[in-house]
């Protein structure tokens, strides 16, 4: 596959950020930033959750300093501009693996949040020979997810994610990072949303061989932590964990603790060499 144009800003993020890679794909430019990046060595390719940009990946990104941590922005999120219209979950997949390859991770461990790991999940099985191991946190299977129970506050909830997203930055995520969060406008959450309406990944599920992690929280008012189960059943080798009083933003709120989990996984499921 040909490599496209990468080109690279050269001011420096506020707080201490990598600076912004700009990865032109099918017509797009979508930002990401990396970190450690001279580490050698398999890298990690983030995709992040609905509505949130780059900056929020900081805490999380920072507990892996001995590898290259690579987060990924799609149509819609922080500065990458969103589209004309909705793009389907292949198409998605297939940018975020071109971005991914013109930034050195032509194979990698793949951790998706919320509608990224809905997209990472997409992507294991589209791009199979891509990814080594997978994690997904906070995410479900689409619209076949299993929703909270059927009190009037729950399902308002699931049905107004950005609403409970906001609250939950403002209650778990006290800290000096989300001073450089770029706020979503209601047209590209809404966008990001179509781009997912009707999908599901239960069907394809069975066909993906990357040893999987699910993690999820408790506490999770969005989507509910029953999710992790249906999705490790679904899995051919996967296994799953609940976090013990955290919400859907975990992997930024309670970073140290998400890592732990996640670097276990790792030590567990050394990746064999992958072809090219």
């Amino acid at each position: 596959m040909p490599v496209l144009n990468k080109t690279r800003s050269d001011n420096l993020d506020e707080g201490g950020l990598p600076p912004d890679y700009w990865c032109e794909t099918g017509g797009l430019l979508l930002r990401a930033k990396v970190w450690n990046e001279d580490r050698q060595g398999l890298p990690i390719v983030f995709l992040n959750g609905i509505g949130t940009s780059l900056e929020i990946a900081a805490p999380l990104a920072e507990q892996f300093s001995g590898r290259r941590f690579i987060a990924i922005e799609m149509p819609g999120s922080g500065l990458t501009a969103n589209t004309s219209i909705p793009l389907p979950p292949a198409l998605l997949a297939r940018f975020a693996v071109e971005a991914a390859s013109q930034l050195g991770a032509y194979q990698f461990d793949l951790i998706g949040l919320s509608i990224g790991g809905a997209l990472a999940q997409q992507i294991a099985w589209q791009y199979r020979d891509r990814v080594a191991r997978l994690v997904l946190a906070g995410t479900c299977s689409g619209y076949t997810m299993l929703p909270h129970d059927w009190m009037a506050d729950r399902l308002m909830w699931t049905m107004n994610p950005l609403a409970v997203v906001m609250n939950d930055l403002i209650s778990d995520l006290i800290g000096p990072h989300l001073n450089t969060l770029i706020q979503p406008t209601p047209a590209s959450v809404a966008s990001q949303f179509a781009s997912f309406a009707g999908w599901t990944s239960l069907a394809f599920l069975p066909m993906v061989k990357s040893p999987t992690l699910v993690l999820a929280g408790s506490r999770d008012r969005i989507i509910p932590p029953s999710n992790a189960a249906q999705l490790s059943a679904f899995l051919p080798n996967a296994d799953h964990r609940i976090l013990p009083d955290a919400a859907h933003l975990f992997p930024f709120s309670e970073p140290e603790r998400t890592a732990r989990h996640i670097m276990r996984f790792y030590e567990k499921t050394p990746h064999a060499a992958m072809a090219d």
